[in-house]
């Protein structure tokens, strides 16, 4: 987001597309569901549209620019009740971040993913994080089982939060213009699922499952478990079946007696207990 009496020359590197003016930021803002005074975690400040607006409204910010250039152009905004990091999101030491803080950012295409992953599994719990992104990664998330959208990131993002698709934003919209047309999204995690402990394990099992999308499910479980006929007709789950075609609920309940059978043979694998708020 771009000021007009800002003169840096964008990097397109960086993935730097930013809102010409503040009327998204503010309907953006507008959607954040939680009382004036409270954190609120914006990635990506550029010039500092936004994090004007956050302010104005009565938030708390703490924002993090990866392009220094920004560092003068946004001094003015600093003061105890607005913290800027100069530095990458995607490394920095989040434990300071308190629980239940909303995300606001517009992302840049290529890293979303890290992004989504990191504010899911390694940063504090959130109450919500409003999220740019470009169209067709949103209907990615939003994807119904059997379509062609529907894979990993699907399965992965909707087993631990809810995705809520609010409004479109135009390429129109940007400096520079870029090719695609955007998405407004917002995230709210769930309850810890207490059939999945081990959610890093859920995740790669998700990834094998896809791994050979033209391919049946059972031979993308080979890998994984000896009869993999079996454990899919334990399951309820017809052995022709490709992974596109499983719901949300049916790999939690396949992975959970996946790990089941497996402890059975092996015993108890080492599981990661982060909690979520930490794909």
């Amino acid at each position: 987001m771009v000021r007009d009496n800002v003169n840096i020359r964008l990097n397109t590197a960086l993935g730097q597309n930013f809102l010409k003016t503040d009327r998204i930021a503010r309907k953006m803002v507008e959607s954040i569901d939680l009382p004036a005074g409270s954190i609120v975690v914006e990635i990506g400040v550029g010039s500092g549209v936004l994090t004007r607006v956050l302010l104005e409204s009565g938030f708390s910010v703490i924002g993090f620019e990866l392009d220094r250039r920004f560092a003068e152009v946004n001094h003015s905004l600093e003061s105890p009740t607005c913290k800027l990091i100069y530095g990458d999101f995607l490394k920095a030491d989040l434990g300071s971040i308190p629980n239940y803080v909303a995300y606001i950012a517009n992302i840049p295409y290529y890293i979303t993913s890290p992004i989504i992953e990191r504010i899911m599994f390694e940063g504090p719990r959130f109450s919500s994080a409003l999220l740019m992104v470009q169209k067709e990664y949103a209907e990615r998330l939003t994807a119904q089982s059997g379509t062609k959208e529907y894979g990993v990131l699907t399965v992965n993002v909707n087993t631990f939060a809810t995705v809520r698709e609010l409004f479109q934003v135009s390429k129109s919209e940007f400096i520079p213009r870029p090719e695609v047309d955007s998405t407004v999204i917002e995230l709210r995690l769930l309850e810890r699922p207490e059939d999945l402990p081990d959610r890093d394990g859920y995740r790669d099992f998700v990834r094998r499952c896809f791994s050979q999308r033209r391919k049946k499910l059972t031979n993308n479980l080979k890998c994984l478990v000896d009869s993999p006929d079996e454990l899919l007709l334990s399951c309820g789950i017809d052995t022709s079946v490709r992974a596109e075609k499983l719901s949300v609920s049916q790999f939690k309940k396949l992975y959970s007696l996946y790990t089941h059978q497996r402890e059975a043979e092996h015993g108890p694998k080492n599981r990661s207990d982060r909690e979520p708020g930490s794909l």
